[in-house]
Order: structure tokens, then sequence, then C-alpha cells
């Protein structure tokens, strides 16, 4: 594996000495200028909004505005290949001459197709492909599918993918973890634009932390891939694209939610600001949410805690000349949330309290430069800050007689806590084309300082700082006229947790077999430092008591081998858009993670993090698609797998398993769009999850539930005539409409509320308004 490496190493450095050496032959004239124009329609002849019009390896391009109108000034002249894509749409690519004797005027009429398709997708390759061409399967969840599905933030987005899931873990504070392929919320690294700023902190309530309002779209990628972002992407990446302006409007939104009768609100705006000339622009967002405690069996402890939180952040960028950019970022969440009982009485005076509140300042600053077509940089800086207090306890009636002494009220008060986390990420990349072979090469340093007070004893506070160096090369190669592509790939790591340095290979490769039917195979790696994980910072209360997991004094970091392999189909059958694929995929771990109860101290639930021998994850995966009409798209998905450590693992007292916990063997979804008329759109869809291996802590036991579930949603969203200048559109639905939700959850002040499983929420219905102008 190492001499595989070094190869790489010395291949990329060599070729890149050739082309430094090298002068550029290719490139365009600046001193002449040329003009291309255009309309570009759907197959109707309705005007498509937001369509890209860019020149291949070139950061020229534009949009096209209401009337389906682009135009593209001071192109340099020469010859390029033109590329036009709009999501949801076919991409279609011509080559074109510019010169200055005449405007170049081409006009466009694109197939519908999936919703995914023509979308651009960098998470896999660290470059820019369009979804359909990418030598990397990526998942896409594009804007319209998050608002079809109601989806408040970035949890309620996720789900309708095959091979993942998002579950509640816990019954008081409802932390929510990303499962991918069955792995825990850890092995999944979460990115914003492509940067790795999500901490273990952050991770705990991230989910539902960022709102829809700042996501364009979420691209996943399964898989190991710390070849590009370092430890953590085990199980895969979840990459968070925020929305960048294109036209000149604003939109504010109104989601009202009834579960039971509790209410859940929800306002948000979202305003985009471009200059006629495209050169600057911003995007701002900001929402405020708010949410009652429900309970659901009436034992007057909360199945969903309450909750409320604002966000506001803004997106800008500013062209200086038509080969740099420079781009600026930055957000602001404020979050309080609360679970338990006796929700308005002070937390310490609760049977049971988890309350955390949140304040988080994240942001970016990017510089990017095209030097020429063959060349592009880019240099970041990346932060996240965050200031949690926290109480995760309550009142404990040693006596068992129901009144508190003065000293049970005073212990109460040692619940309370605090955490603070600092993340820098700083770094850069660049890009070299030679013919057909692109190389990427990057570096970035980050630095997660972690002080945790959350625990009320201080033998159990944390005050870490986490240091990573990262390198990495990457050749991606096209050959046999763009049917074939390899990509080959290494990054070496230096964590301060770890005395040598992680080197991770990759290799993906796609064969373009006939029209529209492509085999991908993939061999990836990932690791793991032994660090603090996002369930350390979320401390359960058990009667009271805090249930602690730290890591056992000699764990060694956990590493990963991914294996991919399949086919897929996506075509069009005259005007019908089909789609099929089956993947199979393999991931060994070596020295597994896993925690096993070390005893009770002190009103604290030890567990210890540990080094298993051994686990793999294995299985096949299923997708389809077909859309008939441009009105209908019908999507399924489904995923057989098993996740089993080699030995298995003493959770309780003579309490064994080698299954994962908290993940089916099988699960799936299937959704339904159909648009009957201009202003009418209706969805539906069905999350089916299977049976599953839970553990109880309240009573020490490991429970193989017997329970399915089918989590069927309706929606519908109606563009009001009346507000036909301001945009406006009602929606109406109902989520979870069986009610398929799990049965034996606890009851009372000794139940075990991360005994949970299977839909995250229960029946709730909505209603959603929205004006644009």
């Amino acid at each position: 594996m190492k001499n595989f490496s070094v190869i790489l190493t010395i291949l990329f450095l060599s070729l890149n000495i050739n082309l430094i050496s090298s002068e550029y032959k290719g490139e365009k004239s600046i001193a002449q200028l040329g003009h291309l124009k255009g309309f570009i329609t759907d197959s109707n002849g309705e005007n498509l909004i937001g369509a890209n019009v860019f020149l291949q390896n070139t950061s020229i391009g534009a949009a096209t505005d209401e009337t389906g109108f682009y135009e593209i000034k001071n192109i340099p002249i020469g010859q390029y290949k033109l590329i036009v894509s709009m999501v949801g749409f076919e991409s279609l690519k011509q080559n074109i001459d510019i010169n200055t004797d005449k405007i170049l005027e081409l006009d466009f009429r694109l197939r519908p197709s999936f919703y995914e398709t023509s979308t651009i997708v960098v998470t896999g390759t660290a470059s820019q492909y369009l979804y359909e061409e990418s030598p990397v399967k990526t998942e896409v969840v594009p804007r319209k599918l998050i608002e079809q599905t109601n989806s408040s933030n970035l949890a309620e987005a996720l789900g309708l993918q095959t091979g993942v899931r998002v579950e509640n873990n816990c019954q008081n504070c409802n932390f929510t973890q990303v499962r991918v392929l069955g792995f825990d919320g850890k092995y999944s690294q979460i990115l914003i634009d492509s940067d790795p700023v999500v901490s273990s902190l952050a991770g705990v309530y991230a989910l539902e932390q960022f709102p829809q309002e700042m996501i364009s779209q979420l691209e996943i990628v399964k898989g190991g891939g710390s070849a590009l972002y370092g430890g953590g992407a085990i199980a895969g990446t979840i990459n968070i694209i925020s929305q960048r302006p294109q036209l000149n409007r604003t939109k504010v939104s109104y989601n009202g939610r009834s579960l039971e009768g509790k209410l859940e609100n929800k306002i948000g705006i979202m305003s985009e600001l471009i200059t006629d000339d495209g050169r600057t622009g911003a995007f701002l967002f900001g929402s405020a949410r708010n949410r009652n405690p429900y309970d659901r069996n009436g034992d007057g402890f909360t199945e969903l805690g309450k909750l409320n939180d604002e966000t506001i952040g803004f997106n800008w960028f500013y062209k200086p000349d038509l080969n740099s950019q420079l781009n600026v970022t930055l957000h602001r969440i404020h979050e309080d949330r609360r679970g338990g009982n006796k929700l308005n009485l002070p937390q310490h005076e609760a049977d049971i309290a988890e309350w955390v509140e949140h304040l988080r300042w994240g942001g970016k600053v990017k510089w990017t430069h095209t030097l020429n077509d063959a060349a592009d940089y880019s240099l970041f800086y990346s932060f996240s800050k965050i200031d949690r207090d926290s109480y995760y306890g309550g009142l404990i009636d040693n006596n068992g007689d129901g009144i508190f002494s003065e000293n049970e009220r005073i212990a109460a008060l040692d619940f309370y806590g605090n955490t603070r986390n600092n993340t820098h990420i700083i770094g850069g990349r660049t890009n070299l084309l030679i013919g057909t072979q692109k190389f990427t090469a990057g570096a970035e340093y980050s630095s997660d300082r972690l002080e945790d007070k959350s625990v009320k004893d201080v033998r159990y506070h944390i005050n870490s700082k986490y240091e990573n160096f990262g390198l990495y090369i990457q050749d991606d190669i096209s050959l046999l006229e763009n049917h074939f592509n390899l990509i080959a790939g290494v990054r070496f790591d230096k964590h301060s947790e770890l005395n040598d340095p992680v080197i991770s290979p990759r290799l993906n490769l796609k064969y373009e077999i006939a029209g529209g039917l492509d085999f991908r195979a993939s061999f990836t790696t990932g690791f793991k430092a032994p660090v603090t994980f996002d369930e350390d910072l979320h401390i359960e209360s058990l009667g009271g008591e805090q249930r602690v997991v730290r890591n056992a004094e000699n764990l060694k970091e956990e590493s990963s081998k991914s294996f991919t392999a399949g086919f897929e189909y996506q075509q069009f059958i005259g005007d019908v858009a089909v789609l099929f694929g089956i993947t199979g995929f393999y991931t060994s771990l070596k020295d597994a993670f896993t925690t096993e109860l070390s005893g009770v101290e002190n009103g604290l639930i030890l567990w210890e993090r540990i080094n298993a021998e051994s686990a793999a994850v294995k299985g096949i995966e299923f997708d389809l698609g077909i859309k008939p009409i441009q009105e209908i798209e019908i999507r399924a998905g489904f995923t057989l797998k098993s996740n089993k450590y080699d030995r298995k693992q003493e959770i309780f007292d003579s309490q064994f398993t080698d299954n994962f916990l908290r993940t089916p063997d099988d699960f799936g979804f299937l959704r339904i769009s159909y648009d009957p008329a201009d202003r009418l759109s209706l969805f539906s869809s069905l999350k089916y999850t299977g049976k599953m291996t839970v553990p109880n802590e309240a009573e020490e036991i490991i429970v193989e539930t017997d329970d399915i579930f089918f989590d069927a949603h309706f929606g519908m969203s109606y563009k009001v005539p009346a507000f036909d200048y301001f945009g406006g559109k009602v929606s109406f639905g109902i989520q979870n409409i069986f009610d398929s939700y799990q049965k034996d959850i606890g009851v009372g002040v000794d139940r075990d509320p991360a005994y949970l499983y299977g839909p995250q929420l229960p029946r709730r219905i909505y209603f959603g308004f929205e004006t644009e102008f």
C-alpha cells in the first residue's frame, strides 16, 4: 500500500515539473473579445430560469434570467466546448468558435430528466462534474426535493436516498444522527462547501441546526473519503452546498406543523442580490423556529423536547475579473432546547432535564484564480466557534420517598456545565490540466480546540487540542474519448493523537459500456483518530444520573478499506427517462471502535470506548427511476446489508451481540412527484425500516426488535393566482400518515432515553405559505 502511494507521488510530481517547464500553447488571446447570447427553453417551449451556460475548463459562464435569456460578454477569442445544463434536465454540449466579427447566438431546448440530472457535483473528486458523468457515484438531494419534503433543516432533508437513514437517539434532547450504510454518525464527515468544519461538538445537534434556507443541494458520497478529506470519512461524506445568488429576488415563508395539537412554527427569509454584470452578488438568509414539547405516552416526560432556534447568514462573492473570485460566507446559529419533565421549572428542579443552549458562528473566506485554461488554484480559511451551556441530570430521590432534602437539591446544581469549541482550517488546492489528465493537489491544516465541562465530576472534563496536517494529490484521467475515467490519489495525514502519519490511497474508475450504461468501481480508505466524538458530548440522563463515554487509555486509531462496484443505466427510451442501478459494497474495519459498560461511580454511569478486533459492513443497493412524462417522476431505492463485528461484544453483563446497534439490515424508500398543472404540485413518499438490535440500558438487556415501519408522506403545493405578481405559494401535507412509531418507548424517570428505534417523528400535519418578490 505504501509503495502504491509513493509511485503515485513520483508520477504526479514528474508530470507537474514537465508542465511547469513547458510553455502553455493553448491560451486564448486576451486582446480580442467575443460575445455569446441566446435563449434556453424546455421541450414545451417554456422559458427555463437559472439554467447554466458555461465554457468547459474555464470560469466563464452565465445563468438564464426570468425570460430564459443568457448572455456572456468579453470572451477571449478561440475554440471552446459549451455546456448547457439545468438541474432536472438533460445536459447538452457543443463545440463553438468565438470571434470578434459577429455575436454568436445559440438557442437550446432541453428535455426533462430526473431531479439530479445535470447537477454539478464536486464532493467525490474535488472538481466539477455533471452528476451523470461523475466517476464517483454521488447521491444528490436537489433544492426541489428539499422543498417538496417540507424539510426545515438538514436532518429532515436526508432519508430519501439509498443507503442513508436519519434517526432520533434521545427522548429528552432529541440528539439526531445520520447513518450511511448503517455506520454510526461519527463515521460520516459533514462538510460545508467541501470543508470539514463540523466538529464533534457541532455534530451532536448539527443536523437540526442547519436550516433549509442555507442549503442549495446536498451531495452524499458513500465509502471511505479520507484520501480527500482526512480522518472521519469512513462511511462517507455529506456535503452541504450553500446557496448562491442567481437573480434579484426575495422569498418570505411560514411553515406550521401540528403534532397531536402540539405546534411547531417557523418563518424564513431568503434574499438574492446580484449586479447586472454578474461580478458581485450576495445571498442572505434567516430563519426562526419554535417547537412545543410532545409527550406521546402521557407519563409527563417528553418524546420531543421544547426547541427554539434562530439563524442568520450570508454568502457573498466578488469577481474582480473573468478569472478570479473572492467568496465570503458567515452564519450565526442560536439554539435553545430542553427535554425531560417539569419544563416550567428551572432545570435543577426537574426529575430529569437535558438542556443545551448553543451559540455557533461559522464562516469562510475563499479566493479562486484561474491562471489559464489548464491551471487554477484556490486558497481558503474556514472557522467554527461554538459556545454551549448545558444541564444533563436532575433531582435524585435517594430515599425513594418523593421528598428531596436540601443536600439532594444542592447536588442537582452540579449537573450544569459548559463547553467551548473553536475549529480553524486553512488550506489551498490547485488543478492542472494536461491533455485528458487533470491533476489535483492540496494541503490543509486544521486545529480543533475543545473544552468540555458537561460532566459533574471534574475528572471527566475534557481540555484537548487536536491538530492535523494533510497533503493530498490526485490524477483524474479521461481515455477513449471520455468513455473511461480513472482516478488515483493519495493523502498523507499527521494527526496530533497519532505517533505515525496515516497514508490513505484511493482508486476510482468509470467505464461507459454503451450509451447510458456505466460501470463504476472503487477502492477507498478511511481512518478515525482516537479523539472525542459527538456521542461523548451528549450526556444522557438515566434516573438523574449522567451516562458518560470516554476513550480507553490505549485506544488506537480505527482504519477502513472500502470496495464498491456497480452498474447504472440512465438514458432516454424515446422521451421517457429511465434509471436502474445496482451496487455492491464491502467495508472492513481494523481495530473497530465499540463501547462497553465499565461501572457506576459517584452518580456516573461509565462507558469505555475500546478497540474490537475487526468488523465488516457488506451489502447491495438497488436504485430505480422512471419519468414517463415531464410531469411525473418515480424514484425508489432499497438496501440489503450486514453490519457485524468479528466476535460478539459484551454490551451488558452476560449480554452479547455481534451486530452493529440501532441499524436495520434492510431499509428503503419510494417517492413520487406529480405536477398535474402549472400551479399544482403533488408529492408522496414511503420509507421502509426493518428490524434491528437495540440496547435498553434501563433494563440492561439487548432487544431484537420485531416491528417493521412504513413512514408515508403526502404533500401538495399550489401557486395562488392572486399572488402571481409576488410569486405566492401555499402548501399542505401529512407526514408519517400511518403514525408508524415505536410502541415500547420508555416510561417515567427511570427510562432509558436512548432506547429508540424506527421513524424519527410521529404523524404530523403541516401548512406553509411563501411569497416571492
